[in-house]
């Protein structure tokens, strides 16, 4: 459950936002809107101006990064220098969350991941596989997607098996993107315009 009550201002720019759900999450706006400002002050990333972030009824608005059990994904996380199978132990291990690794196979096989050798070779897509992947096998509280699932092949089949394994996980999952139709498969949906974030479902 991702609680939150958020005020930043940057410039010209304001940012009001007010939530207060669990499961799969999507919030869509145009570029500009305040997507990603909005997901770097729920990450720790960003200081907000007044305001709260709870994560699983704890609060975490204080908290440092690290300890607000919340892991951020975008199209630029991956570690580059790191093999596919070592990045997909790496949150897990910082972390301290231990891996069977059955669920490290059954992971890579629902989300299409049956390559190898070092990211920096791969794809966009498929360095974004392995970042989404990573984030899931580390099992933090919440997973902020930031517009990562939009470079992925067979991108609807990916984020059908990604609610899947999230949810069986008790992960709970909020994705931004710039299609409000892409919230039709959430759990639930915000929209968010000029900065002002509103739930739609």
């Amino acid at each position: 459950m991702i609680e939150a009550s958020i005020r930043k201002k940057q410039g010209d720019f304001s940012l009001s936002a007010e939530l207060s759900d669990g499961g799969f999450i999507c919030l869509a706006g145009r570029n500009g809107s305040g997507k990603s400002t909005l997901f770097r002050v729920i990450a720790g990333q960003l200081k907000m101006d007044e305001g709260f972030v709870k994560v699983g009824g704890r609060d975490v608005t204080r908290q440092p990064v690290e300890r607000r059990g919340i892991v951020m994904v975008t199209p630029g996380s991956s570690l580059p220098h790191l093999k596919v199978d070592s990045h997909l132990k790496w949150g897990a291990a910082i972390r301290g969350v231990p891996l069977d690794e059955r669920v490290i196979a059954g992971t890579k096989a629902a989300l299409g991941i049956d390559f190898g050798g070092s990211v920096r070779t791969l794809s966009l897509g498929m360095r974004e596989r392995v970042s989404l992947a990573t984030a899931l096998l580390a099992r933090p509280k919440v997973i902020l997607v930031d517009e990562a699932f939009s470079n992925l092949h067979d991108r609807e089949e990916f984020v059908a098996n990604y609610r899947k394994l999230a949810g069986e996980a008790g992960v709970d999952v909020m994705f931004s993107t710039q299609d409000e139709d892409e919230g039709a498969g959430a759990d639930h949906l915000y929209l968010i315009k000029q900065g002002v974030a509103e739930r739609a479902k």
